[in-house]
């Protein structure tokens, strides 16, 4: 794989690099970016990168640690093999579109497990972690979402449970940890957030201690959306509305002033969350970094889950980068920036432990784009599920017909 995320790698020895998709769907992308390359010797070079970067087979040589899925990249992976899917779902027989929906949903999941379990078995449960993201629908109904995650957790002994970020989701993540079950923590972006998601892993570890559980391959994760932070609107609103000017730079140094906070929470207190980063993004070197979300995090304990641009990106200008300064994560934010942030609420909300309330969490701007974008591909799933059942219930002969 590209040397960037090997070198990131190498400034913590616990450092994790993921995949931000369905592991199913890694070599028709690999043979697509391939195909791409401008040349048969950065074809070549690129070739030898990726077969080291997702080999579940061989967790020894494998660069990537775990997956990260979601209802957008479900959704994507079943519309771009839609004749296969529809084929499968017709013959599961199914004509109810809800229950073809979450079959559909869940068979991804099950294979993407599956498909990783290896690398969870030769480590012991360590790496081989694949999240599944619950019905976005539902991220304000604790007791289906509740339901939902024992649903997912069964699927197999690998598969994480992704919550999102709402007053009822750290309910839920409280009640699934106290059951013993992996959680992924997401739609986050703030340090409210977190809070509330370390004091409902924190009480869920206590009941289930107190029950018994078997935790030796229990494992928690709490994602920030870092580059979704940034592209938030309300910040560039409430500059403008004060005469603030935000660069780009500032924008980056807001992100990760989030960032820092939360690990630097993790790492003195010894809480039983590792970070997650998502959304990364590579930058314009004019701005001072090639990749700030990289560059700033070196040397910390986090994971990163890599979505398939951002990786295409890395690999074609894998020769701009240097070595990684291992204590970059302790590089504090300016403090020119850090009081020009300091006036706009937004930021001030998110960085703050306690600038929200938990029923605020799910009206925060990043959180409500957010939302609207996976409930949009929520959706195209649904409908195609929905068109497949319909399709399977034409077919059935009458019950009149057949008595006749």
């Amino acid at each position: 794989m590209s040397r960037v995320l090997e070198k990131l790698q190498r400034t913590h020895d616990t450092a994790e690099i993921w995949w931000d998709s369905s592991p199913l769907d890694f070599p028709a992308w690999r043979d697509g970016l391939l195909a791409s390359a401008p040349d048969s010797a950065t074809r070549e070079r690129w070739a030898g990168r990726l077969d080291r970067f997702l080999d579940p087979e061989d967790p020894g040589r494998s660069l990537v640690r775990g997956v990260t899925t979601n209802p957008s990249l479900v959704s994507a992976s079943v519309l771009s093999g839609s004749r296969k899917w529809a084929g499968w779902l017709r013959e599961t027989g199914l004509t109810d579109p809800e229950d073809a929906f979450s079959t559909v949903y869940e068979e991804v999941l099950r294979r993407a497990a599956n498909h990783m379990r290896p690398q969870w078995d030769a480590t012991e449960g360590r790496y081989g972690w694949v999240s599944g993201q619950l019905d976005p629908r539902v991220m304000f109904q604790a007791q289906r979402m509740r339901e939902q995650g024992r649903r997912f957790a069964a699927i197999a002994p690998n598969l994480m449970v992704k919550v999102p970020g709402t007053a009822q989701g750290y309910q839920v993540v409280r009640d699934l940890v106290a059951e013993g079950i992996s959680i992924n923590g997401t739609l986050s972006y703030t340090v409210p957030q977190f809070a509330a998601c370390v004091r409902a892993v924190e009480d869920g570890l206590v009941e289930a201690r107190a029950a018994g559980r078997d935790l030796s391959r229990w494992r928690a994760v709490f994602t920030h959306m870092i580059g979704r932070f940034g592209a938030n609107v309300d910040l560039q609103l409430e500059a403008a509305a004060r005469g603030i000017t935000l660069e780009t730079r500032d924008l980056r140094w807001a992100e990760l002033a989030i960032l820092k906070r939360i690990h630097s929470m993790i790492r003195q207190r010894g809480l039983p969350i590792k970070l997650l980063l998502s959304s990364l993004q590579t930058d314009d070197p004019a701005d001072g970094w090639l990749s700030a979300h990289l560059e700033q995090s070196a040397g910390a304990d986090i994971a990163y889950t890599c979505k398939p641009s951002f990786i295409a990106e890395l690999l074609r200008r894998e020769d701009e980068f240097g070595e990684f300064r291992p204590g970059a994560i302790d590089d504090e934010v300016p403090d020119d920036v850090l009081r020009k942030l300091d006036r706009l609420p937004s930021f001030r909300d998110a960085y703050a432990v306690n600038g929200m309330a938990p029923a605020e969490f799910g009206q925060y701007g990043c959180f409500i784009s957010t939302y609207a974008e996976v409930m949009q591909n929520n959706r195209a799933l649904l409908d195609f599920a929905a068109r497949q059942a319909h399709q399977g219930d034409r077919h059935r002969t009458p019950l009149l017909a057949a008595s006749s």
